[in-house]
């Protein structure tokens, strides 16, 4: 599961073909990222529930302490692309993507990524 988060990560910043700015931190480690790091990216990822099967993808939002809370009154369709700028590492060590201002996919829901041509 770490190496498809890995692959995942360094595929969606390949692609986008523009180095990352990091806000809170200097320098990346493949294998960690202090939680709160915020990576800004720019691409369209793809979501889908390969984790429960279910018909919906949960989000959650961040709290001042960078810990994660669910929503609970809206999920993302299965199988549908979503517009994402930024990828951050909660307080549980786990990465997101932002899909809306304070709303978030864990990385295990997104299927596939690509560029966004603008």
């Amino acid at each position: 599961m770490k190496l498809r988060k890995v692959i995942l990560s360094a595929l969606l910043l390949v692609s986008l073909g523009a180095p990352a700015v990091m806000s809170s931190a200097t320098t990346v480690n493949a294998d960690y990222e202090e939680p709160g790091t915020t990576v800004y990216v720019l691409g369209v990822i793809h979501v889908a529930d390969i984790v429960t099967q279910g018909n919906f993808v949960p989000m959650v939002s961040f709290n001042a302490d960078n810990s994660v809370s669910p929503v609970t009154n809206r999920a993302l369709q299965n199988n549908t692309p979503w517009r994402s700028d930024m990828r951050r590492i909660g307080a549980d060590g786990e990465e997101y993507f932002r899909v809306s201002t304070n709303e978030w996919v864990n990385w295990e829901y997104v299927a596939s990524n690509e560029l966004i041509s603008e």
